[in-house]
């Protein structure tokens, strides 16, 4: 008994002492990557890798200059007002940004609102819910929707949503005693409504997609570590699922808003065009992209220095959103690998075996 006992404990310390295999695999890559950078196909790849980024750099440089210099002049003649003022009067040689960023901070909010609750619950059904057979062809098709052109998503809303809504959806909104007010004037059929609308349905396709690897990428002993507590299918998922792939969800988010904000022919077709500031849901509006796409092609001197403008506005939009999602989604996943307990840290193959 005691030579068993002795031999259990002399291996059970000759194995914590030892240097776990994963360990020492990662020991070694570090050299290898060294010795394959001296050769000469590492540095032929290593300089045309650092060329594409310096490449890419140069484009983007590039293009924020470009732009910003041919959208100087309507600055100059606006100052700052051109961020706030309300009013496109191309007559008077009054040019305000305004009215289209209010118009676009509207439909991608109201979009992006609507695209978060169908993708999630999509996303939910096609990885947790339904069977393989049924989920493996619906994603297919989900994942094609990504492909079609935005022109012909707007076409799609010009002639089938916008007699729908002016016949059935905005009398219908009308007639709820709570929201009234907000679904207020006549019915058009177009409007920010229906934009908004036309927004969600072109996210989707990337929303559900990403949320679906997110959930995807859960890792199964928390599944079942849910399941054994006595969870539902649906605990699990709103429990263990949807905290677990918050990171990827975020970045859907972001990814999805990026495309929102710079939509413009399908907006175009859908939004109808009014210059005002919107007195509810259901009037007519433009926002940056649909103003460029409007405005553009009969825009003269300062006029045409303005529509450039707001392409450096909307530029600015994006860049601010990706970036604020980047940051959002980097603090959190340093939160969670600053809450990981050690048992989280090490894998299997590092953890040290419990002795007899």
């Amino acid at each position: 008994m005691t030579t068993a006992a002795e031999g259990r404990e002399t291996e059970g310390t000759g194995h914590r002492g030892a240097v776990p295999p994963s360990r020492e695999r990662k020991g070694h890559i570090g050299p290898l990557i060294a010795r394959a950078r001296r050769r000469p196909k590492g540095r032929v790849y290593a300089t045309l890798r650092w060329g594409g980024v310096l490449l890419f750099v140069a484009v983007v440089v590039s293009l924020v200059v470009s732009l910003v210099w041919q959208a100087a002049p309507a600055f100059r003649h606006s100052g700052f007002s051109f961020l706030f003022n309300g009013t496109w009067n191309p007559d008077a040689e009054q040019f305000g940004a305004g009215v289209f960023i209010v118009d676009t901070l509207i439909t991608t909010g109201i979009g992006l609102l609507l695209a978060i609750v169908v993708g999630i619950a999509t996303a939910a059904a096609l990885s947790e819910f339904l069977p393989r057979r049924v989920a493996t062809p619906l994603s297919t098709c989900i994942d094609l929707l990504a492909a079609v052109p935005s022109i012909v998503v707007g076409l799609w809303g010009l002639f089938v949503l916008v007699p729908l809504f002016q016949r059935d959806v905005e009398p219908f909104l009308q007639k709820i005693p709570l929201v009234r007010h907000i679904f207020g004037g006549s019915d058009l059929g177009s409007g920010i409504l229906l934009a908004s609308v036309v927004l969600a349905v072109m996210m989707l396709p990337t929303l559900i997609a990403l949320t679906r690897t997110a959930f995807q990428g859960v890792s199964v002993a928390d599944r079942e570590a849910a399941l054994a507590l006595g969870g539902t299918k649906w605990q699990v998922v709103r429990r263990a699922v949807i905290p677990g792939a918050s990171a990827g969800i975020e970045a859907a988010i972001t990814l999805a808003m990026g495309r929102a904000l710079g939509e413009a022919i399908a907006v175009a077709l859908v939004i109808g065009g009014g210059v005002n500031y919107p007195h509810s849901l259901l009037a007519t509006g433009t926002t940056l992209g649909s103003a460029v796409v409007s405005f553009f092609s009969e825009a003269t001197g300062v006029q045409r220095s303005a529509v450039v403008g707001l392409v450096v506005v909307l530029l600015a939009f994006a860049a601010v959103a990706n970036i604020g999602g980047q940051l959002l989604v980097r603090r959190r996943r340093r939160r969670g690998e600053s809450h990981a307990g050690p048992d989280d840290v090490l894998s299997d193959t590092e953890r040290e075996p419990v002795p007899a």
